[in-house]
Order: structure tokens, then sequence, then C-alpha cells
């Protein structure tokens, strides 16, 4: 497939899509984005890394999330993952520190899911900026 693709997993809200997907070009080298979205997927992915086994609707969702990826990982040739959390999040409602922790679970999961991806936790303040979290 001519180009070369990374993905996101990155919040439905419409207020950080484009700079974490703007990021995710310069950071990757990356002209295509696949972009996977849910309300706050943080909550799910952290929750499933955290305890396995926690409740249908996360695994559900952390399912449908890993799902997403592999399609972009195994027919787009992704190796590079970026998830993202952020202020002011309506699907996540908890607290900036809560999200960043979650955040750093959602990676480890993904990384797991995929070992042979590159998988980078990020936070996405409202203004556009982006800070990696570590």
């Amino acid at each position: 497939m001519p180009g070369i693709f990374a993905t996101a997993v990155n919040c439905m809200d419409g207020r950080v899509q484009h700079s974490v997907n703007q990021w995710a070009r310069e950071r990757f080298g990356a002209e295509y984005i696949d972009t996977v979205t849910e309300a706050g997927p943080v909550a799910s992915l952290a929750g499933r890394a955290d305890s396995p086994g926690s409740g249908a609707d996360i695994d559900e969702v952390f399912e449908s999330i890993r799902r997403r990826v592999a399609v972009s990982v195994e027919a787009h040739g992704s190796k590079s993952i970026v998830v993202a959390a952020h202020e002011g999040c309506a699907g996540n409602p908890v607290n900036d520190e809560t999200q960043k922790s979650q955040c750093r679970a959602s990676a480890t999961a993904l990384a797991t899911a995929f070992p042979n991806c590159e998988v980078i936790p990020v936070w996405v303040l409202l203004n556009g900026q982006i800070e990696l979290l570590s």
C-alpha cells in the first residue's frame, strides 16, 4: 500500500481531532492517519489493562478498538500508534491526573496487543497543545 500510515486512538471530541492527527503526522512521518474514536476511550482501555474481565461493556469497547487498530496495522502497515486523552472530556468526566494515568495504562494495553508497534500516550489541551506522557 503506498504511503505511510500511523494510527490514532482518540476521543470522538472534534476539538482534539486535528491536533492529534497533525502531531501523529509529524512525529511518525506519516502521510495518513487511521483514526479510531470513542467517547473517552482511555477509560475502557485502562479498565481492561488494570483488571481483565472487568465487565462486558469495557471488554466490548476494548475489543472494538483492538479490531479497528488491527485493520490499520494489518491492512495499512501502521507501525505507530498514538493514544490520546484530553482535558474537558465529556465521555470520561474524571480529573486530568486520572485521565493521564488511564492514557498511560491504555498505551500499555495497546502495546501488549500490538507488540511490533510503537505506542505513545499523549495529553491534549483544548488549545491544541500536546504533551507526551511517560
